[in-house]
C-alpha cells in the first residue's frame, strides 16, 4: 500500500509540475504596455486597447496601462469611458499627470466643465510645461483650452479671457465685448489644438 500511495504521490506532483508556467510562454507585460503605445501613437485604438487590456489581465497593478486604456477610449472619443479608466489609472498612482490631462479633454467632453477646469489644473500644477509623451502636440496649450471653455461655459467671462491670454497674449477683446467675442475665439483655438487631443 506504501509504494501505491508513494507512487499516487509522484504522479500527482508531475502533473502538477506539468500543469505549471511555461517559461517561454511568462507575458512581457513592459512589452504589452510598450507595443499598446506604438498602436495609440499610430492612431491604432481599438489594437492599443487590446494590448493595454493584455497587460492589466497580466498585471492589475500596472498605471501605466491603465492610463493607456483611458487614452485609447479617449481616442476613440468615448470619453464617458475614457473617464472611468482614468479614475482607475489614479486610484493605482495619485500622480499620474497623463491620467489628470486625459480626464481634463473627457470631462469636457461631456460637459462637466468643474471637473475639467480642476484636472486640467492638477495637471498643469504637476508639470506647468506639460507635453503627452504619446502624443507631442498635445501640451500644456490644450489645457489652458480646456480651462479657457469650461470658464467660458460656465459663464467666467473675465477667467475664460485670462486662459486664452496665456496661450495668445495678443487675442485682445474688449470686456463689453466678451460674450459676443469670446466664442469666435475659443473656436478659432479649438479647431488648430482641440483635435489633437483625440490624438489626431
Amino acid at each position: 500500500m506504501q509504494i501505491v500511495h508513494l507512487l499516487s504521490v509522484l504522479a500527482l506532483l508531475l502533473f502538477l509540475i506539468g500543469c505549471g508556467p511555461d517559461f517561454d510562454d511568462v507575458i512581457d507585460v513592459n512589452q504589452l504596455v510598450s507595443s499598446g503605445w506604438a498602436k495609440y501613437e499610430a492612431g491604432e485604438f481599438d489594437e492599443a486597447l487590446n494590448l493595454f487590456n493584455q497587460a492589466i489581465l497580466a498585471d492589475n497593478q500596472n498605471s501605466e496601462a491603465q492610463i493607456g486604456i483611458g487614452w485609447s477610449f479617449f481616442g476613440k472619443q468615448k470619453a464617458q469611458s475614457a473617464i472611468n479608466e482614468f479614475e482607475k489609472a489614479l486610484i493605482l498612482k495619485s500622480d499620474a499627470t497623463d491620467a489628470y490631462v486625459g480626464l481634463s479633454g473627457a470631462y469636457l467632453a461631456v460637459e462637466n466643465y468643474k471637473s475639467a477646469i480642476e484636472n486640467a489644473q492638477e495637471a498643469l500644477n504637476q508639470q506647468p510645461d506639460y507635453i503627452f509623451e504619446h502624443n507631442p502636440l498635445i501640451t500644456k496649450r490644450n489645457l489652458h483650452l480646456v480651462i479657457a471653455k469650461g470658464y467660458y461655459f460656465l459663464g467666467s467671462l473675465e477667467k475664460s479671457l485670462d486662459s486664452i491670454h496665456i496661450i495668445d497674449e495678443s487675442i485682445e477683446i474688449e470686456k463689453s465685448d466678451l460674450e459676443s467675442e469670446l466664442p469666435k475665439v475659443l473656436e478659432k483655438l479649438t479647431r488648430s489644438l482641440a483635435q489633437n487631443m483625440y490624438g489626431e
